[in-house]
């Protein structure tokens, strides 16, 4: 079972003690929103892209041939949204973080956010 109260293991942010774990869930969520959402949308792009090849209708092959176009458009910006913002963040966040008295690290709001984005042992 994972302490979450454990304060070794914990930053404090802004004033609020956020566990190493919850960076690290956070992050894990980001990588898997980054390749999995893609990675689907191109293939439901491909889906559509099929049914055109073997639509009868000229109105249906345009129809799907547009829908796949559309999806593989939603699937590069998703991924660059996701790499800007990381990568905005990174840029952003150069402050080192510091350990206070009671041994918990101590960040701005910067280096949450950078620790949100990319885990804690990154």
């Amino acid at each position: 079972m994972i302490n979450i109260l454990d304060v070794a293991n914990s930053t404090l942010c802004d004033g609020v003690l956020v566990p190493n774990e919850l960076f690290n869930l956070v992050a894990t969520i980001i990588k898997v929103i980054k390749i999995v959402v893609p990675i689907l949308l191109i293939i439901w792009g491909m889906l559509d892209f099929a049914k055109s090849v073997i639509a009868k209708n000229e109105d249906d092959v345009k129809k799907y041939r547009k829908s796949f176009i559309s999806r593989v458009i939603s699937a590069i910006i998703v991924f660059l949204i996701v790499f800007v913002v990381q990568l905005a963040v990174n840029l952003i966040a150069s402050v080192e973080d510091t350990t206070n008295e009671n041994g918990q690290t101590v960040s701005d709001i910067w280096s949450c956010s950078k620790k949100f984005i990319n885990g804690v042992n990154n």
